[in-house]
């Protein structure tokens, strides 16, 4: 089957939460409206993504989940996808699928399942049978592939490996310079799992030892009260920064990116930091070591000391910043362009590709 010149896709996402796949949507999802496709996005109201999703040229249609299987928001997504004539649809959480790909099946649209992490499928009756409405799977990284292939009842042959990826447009390179005080930094959710405290562990270090630096927190959470607490126990004037509505405009204030998270995949917050030409840090979790091979100094997770150690050199070294810096960029141009790999979103929804 030969990619359609236009599809009608729908986005179902009921997450309350930003997270990883909220922005794979939006850069994906935009791309798919400058290529002529058609979009709409089904999602919670009240939450910063129905902005996003407006501004993305998406038709975005607001409507609360309720219940699992809740027939009332069932019909109203099986409407929404006649009346649009809708070719594919992608799902997301537990609740996009229990009862987005439900309308989805009943309306006849073949449904995708984007997964974001090994724990997304667990190993239940009631996951085998929505396992059975979804049509193909798409994951950021080989190694999320292997991992959920494990399961007994999964389809190998339905799971296609689809990076995130970034415009390069977006993001203008930094350009590392000697500096009296440099700024280190941090985009991600603020929960425990994404190991902040680690990273203030570090910067105590880094302060302890005269270190001249600034450290900028961006992200909300429900871990947010907990992190600040944390910081101001160890004595660290950090920076808290909120939600970021122009996340490269926030990476250029800095001057090394650090994420020292204990679960990811593929982290968006780290690619969009290497497309930046930042110098990254981070704990070899998920698919990171995949996503930065040699560009970016990997740690094993919880090893303060080593992430003190790493800041400090790029603290130290405008060159180690500009070496590191330019490496990341370079692979992110080379492997994660989005124009590149939106070709194969199209080859995937269009059923071409699994």
């Amino acid at each position: 089957m030969t990619v359609k010149n236009s599809m009608n896709i729908c986005f179902i996402n009921f997450n309350k939460r930003w997270g990883g796949v909220k922005t794979w949507t939006i850069d994906y999802g935009t791309q798919l409206v400058r290529r002529g496709h058609k979009v709409t996005a089904i999602v919670r109201p009240d939450t910063p993504f129905v902005q996003k999703c407006i501004d993305a040229g998406f038709e975005t249609i607001t409507m609360r989940p309720g219940m699992k299987y809740n027939p009332v928001t069932i019909a109203k997504i099986y409407s929404v996808l006649k009346s649009r004539n809708i070719d594919a649809a992608v799902v997301n959480i537990s609740k996009d699928v229990n009862i987005g790909a439900v309308a989805c099946r009943l309306a006849g649209v073949p449904v995708y399942h984007r997964v974001g992490l090994p724990q997304d499928y667990k190993n239940t009756a009631e996951e085998r049978f929505l396992h059975g409405l979804i049509k193909g799977i798409i994951v950021p990284s080989q190694g999320l592939k292997d991992d959920i292939s494990k399961l007994p009842w999964m389809r190998k042959g339905i799971i296609s490996v689809l990076y995130n990826s970034k415009d390069r447009e977006k993001f203008a390179e930094k350009q590392h310079g000697e500096q009296e005080t440099v700024t280190i930094g941090v985009t991600s959710q603020l929960s425990v799992t994404k190991g902040h405290i680690y990273l203030i562990d570090a910067a105590k270090m880094l302060r302890d030892a005269g270190m001249k630096f600034r450290l900028k927190i961006a992200g909300t959470g429900g871990g947010e009260a907990d992190i600040k607490k944390y910081a101001e126990e160890k004595g660290v004037d950090a920076e808290f920064c909120g939600f970021q509505t122009d996340v490269p405009a926030f990476l250029q204030t800095l001057d090394i990116f650090a994420l020292p998270s204990l679960e990811e995949n593929f982290p968006n917050t780290l690619l969009e930091a290497m497309f930046t030409g930042l110098p990254c840090v981070a704990f070899n979790a998920g698919a990171v070591r995949e996503m930065t091979g040699d560009s970016c100094i990997i740690l094993e997770k919880k090893d303060t000391q080593r992430l003190y150690a790493a800041l400090k050199t790029f603290i130290l070294s405008a060159e180690q910043r500009r070496i590191y810096g330019q490496a990341a960029r370079r692979r992110c141009l080379d492997m994660f362009d989005i124009e590149k790999n939106t070709s194969k979103l199209e080859k995937i929804l269009s059923g071409e590709v699994i």
